[in-house]
């Protein structure tokens, strides 16, 4: 898979700044001659002048990957616009398996509607990038949606662990079973907050209703997860996005400050429903 499309937009920042090849390379501190040899994917550049390029872009308040992502949304809008964050460089083909199984809906491929939270995801991550797709109309797939709903709740849980002490009811397999048959899941994003309140049903902290209430107080976008070979496959790469450290540090004190907004809206809903619907054990009988 291709990676960072550094010469074209090599040659788009320095346009949109007005800048000569020699006056783009004095301010980023960079050569002349490596600049052309960039331009003219004679070379491509290592790692340190990639961020030399993108951060005087973004530090002088362009933000290339948002303009993209508004640009990709306009040039083809009879296609979904999807985004990956990738913790290193995707080599090969996008495949069902690319992911393990201990994800939201098992094994599968895992996209985001939106660049923010696909590079929200990965933002710690030193070589982390963001890849961008277009996908065909979800009409010709098998195609699971959920909302933030029990099922929704039942269904993490599952792939994450939850019922291993538990003996699965009928609604429960139909469930695993027609996710483990569908081409694509479209689903409510779950981030470390979600996590732990869906923990805490798990352990019979709270009820469900406590739950499914403190989940619908976040709303991180929705994910896209690719199940089967067939749906990978029509996958249309697009751009891998580079993210300078400064949008990296930006969009970590973003996650911070949502991260506790969530936290806050977790706990006053927890208190608000506290002696509302049922636990765990009331729901599933322990194996054995």
């Amino acid at each position: 898979m291709k990676s960072y499309n550094v010469s074209q937009d090599l040659k788009t920042i320095r346009k949109i700044f007005g800048l000569s090849q020699s006056s783009f390379a004095t301010k980023v501190g960079l050569s002349r001659s490596n600049i052309i040899r960039y331009e003219n994917e004679e070379i491509f550049p290592h790692k340190s002048a990639i961020e030399k390029i993108y951060s005087f872009a973004f530090d002088n308040e362009l933000n290339i990957n948002k303009a993209k992502e508004m640009l990709f949304h306009d040039e083809k809008s009879d296609k979904i616009l999807l985004f990956h964050g990738a913790k290193e460089q995707i080599k090969g083909e996008i495949t069902h398996s690319h992911l393990n199984g201990s994800k939201d809906f098992g094994a599968g491929f895992y996209l985001s509607d939106s660049y923010d939270s696909a590079t929200s995801w990965i933002a710690e991550r030193e070589n982390g990038s963001c890849y961008c797709f277009y996908f065909k109309p979800l009409a010709n797939y098998k195609v699971i949606k959920f909302n933030v709903s029990i099922e929704w709740m039942y269904a993490i849980l599952y792939f994450r662990g939850a019922f291993e002490r538990y003996e699965l009811t009928e609604e429960i397999l139909k469930l695993i079973e027609k996710i483990n048959n569908s081409d694509v899941i479209v689903a409510p994003i779950a981030d470390n907050n979600m996590y732990e309140v869906l923990n805490s049903f798990a352990y019979g902290t709270i009820t469900d209703v406590q739950c499914l209430h403190a989940l619908s107080a976040n709303n991180l976008g929705i994910q896209f997860v690719f199940k089967s070979e067939k749906a990978c496959k029509d996958l249309e790469f697009i751009d891998r996005l580079y993210i300078c450290e400064n949008e990296k540090k930006q969009y970590l004190k973003k996650k911070k400050e949502l991260a506790i907004e969530g936290r806050s809206k977790v706990l006053l809903s927890l208190e608000e429903y506290r002696r509302q619907g049922r636990f765990f054990d009331e729901i599933f009988k322990k194996n054995g």
